[in-house]
This record gives C-alpha cells, structure tokens and sequence, in this order.
C-alpha cells in the first residue's frame, strides 16, 4: 500500500529524510526509517551535515562556510556505512554542509518530506543549555519530526536479553 499526500502546490510528496551522525540512536533512528519507508511505500532520503569551516576569502571580508574535501568524503562514507549496516541498497544519500537541523529542515522543505526521522543522544541536561539537532529540529521542521530517543536502546537491549 502506497500512501501519498498531495501538498497545497499540487504535487505529491512521498520522501522520509532520515539524519545521521553515526551514533547508535541514529543507527536506530534509520532502520526505523528504513520500515516505515518500506511500509508506506515512501522514498527513503539518507543525509549527514558536516559543519562548516569558517573561510576568509579576502582579510577584510566576514567568513564564509565551506568545509574540507576530507570533511565530505569522511561524510559520505558514514552515510554509505550507516546504510550497509541497516540493510538499505536503495536510498537516496545527501552530505550536506551547515547547521544540522537548519539543513535537515531546508532539505525536508525542499523535498516536501512527509517526515523527518533522527536519533537522540539522550543528553536532556545538556541540550536544556545549548539545544540538540532534535529539540531544534522540531522548530524549524515543515513536516513531523520523529525522534529515537537514547534511552530506548537501553529498553531494547533489555528486552532481547
């Protein structure tokens, strides 16, 4: 069973965007992907946001973003690794270069993703002070935003003991 939805442009949309950053609740985070995109017959986009390198192209001038080709490579290497380890042959796989959850959300936006799948690295304390990729995803996200939370490793690892 196919299931789209026909955004307000008149186009339709069938595109889960998955990130990942090689840790273990993004791992999870794409395999659950990886169902609910076989499930539902939507397209499966794969994508890892390298963070930027502040460059001066000219003394005076403010710096811009750029990364390092080793940077990339290293990127998409994560991002085909991620993909081996939950058995995904046919996906879609992006490396992008910024802010993880701006480029997340600009890259659902320009897809019309029906939804956005990433992992969390548990640490609540910590992002109550400086913000995780997940908590500021889910304000800058135009679709739902499912996020696998650390802690049901724990509950999963318990349950095949």
């Amino acid at each position: 069973m196919a299931m789209f939805s026909v955004r307000s442009n008149g186009h339709r949309a069938g595109v889960i965007v998955c990130g990942v950053d090689g840790g273990a609740s993004s791992r999870e985070a794409l395999r659950t992907a990886r169902r609910l995109s076989d499930r539902l017959g939507l397209s499966l986009v794969v994508a890892h946001v390298v963070a930027p390198l502040p460059v001066r192209t000219e003394p005076w001038t403010p710096p811009g973003a750029s990364t390092s080709t080793e940077d990339l490579a290293a990127g998409e290497e994560l991002v085909s690794a991620q993909c081996r380890a939950a058995g995904i042959e046919r996906a879609e796989r992006r490396v992008l270069v910024g802010r993880p959850a701006e480029r997340l959300a600009e890259l659902a936006d320009e897809l019309e993703a029906e939804l956005i799948v990433v992992g969390s690295r548990g640490q609540r304390h910590q992002a109550a002070l400086v913000g995780s990729v997940s908590s500021e995803l889910l304000g800058l996200a135009p679709c739902p935003v499912l996020v696998f939370p650390a802690r049901a490793l724990d509950f999963e690892e318990l349950m095949e003991a």
